[in-house]
């Protein structure tokens, strides 16, 4: 990854995050662990939480609390190409100030013709995400998403997290549902429980558990993003995990 940052702002080129991705990753109180929100808005068919290959990334210096992101990757795929058909787009708008964050961000997806020629609709959402720290203890926070064309259809997501912490201890709980897509019964809610502790500066144990309440047509995940063990869940299946594990940060 090449980086340059002066006093006109940031640009990165390679292989890292989106603006869209940041808008989860920066609101989810139990990421890459059993219920991270991804299982909900990043499930049925969906892929917004993504690295763009061969992309690059400017960021804006902030101004009023303001900072813009543009994310474009002229081929999000591996391999060389000399066409640019499934080329895309992220970007947002972050305000941060006074222990309140918000982030709006819009991605666009556009898609290779598929095996007969036919023209493919690109996959589009938008996200909207904000986390508020009430004080040393309390944070809440909140996200809505609308995607279209992606492979389950159209699909509106939310969710709600609150965490507080005591003394070397952070508990949180969230609460994530996915409407229907294309088909009827296909939405799904998710509510997801963890508790971590830091040991010093490098190392935290934490615990997590996570149920799914899937539709008839539903599959969603409670550990099929940023964890290491997946389920394979069968549609209308109910999973339920529970996750011991410790986090060393080098």
């Amino acid at each position: 990854m090449l980086v340059y940052k002066g006093n006109l702002g940031l640009i990165r080129i390679g292989f890292f995050d989106t603006p869209m991705k940041k808008v989860r990753s920066r609101t989810d109180f139990l990421g890459d662990k059993i219920g991270d929100a991804r299982n909900i808005v990043s499930g049925g068919g969906v892929s917004l939480d993504k690295r763009f290959r061969n992309g690059i990334h400017y960021q804006s210096p902030t101004l009023e609390n303001l900072t813009f992101d543009l994310h474009y990757s002229s081929n999000d795929a591996t391999g060389s190409t000399v066409e640019n058909e499934n080329d895309a787009i992220s970007t947002s708008v972050t305000y941060n100030a006074s222990g309140l964050l918000v982030i709006l961000a819009y991605e666009r997806q556009n898609q290779l013709d598929d095996a007969l020629g036919n023209a493919q609709a690109a996959s589009t959402g938008v996200r909207l995400g904000a986390r508020y720290k009430i004080n040393d203890s309390w944070q809440v926070s909140g996200l809505v998403q609308q995607t279209k064309d992606f492979s389950g259809g159209d699909r509106d997501a939310w969710g709600l997290g609150v965490s507080y912490t005591l003394n070397a201890y952070d508990i949180s709980t969230q609460y994530y549902r996915a409407g229907n897509g294309d088909s009827a019964n296909s939405d799904a809610d998710m509510i997801a429980f963890g508790v971590s502790r830091a040991m010093d500066k490098a190392l935290s144990l934490y615990t997590a558990m996570a149920f799914t309440n899937n539709s008839e047509a539903a599959a969603f995940n409670i550990a099929a993003a940023g964890h290491g063990k997946r389920l394979t869940i069968s549609p209308g299946a109910d999973p339920f995990a529970f996750s011991v594990g410790a986090i060393y940060r080098f």
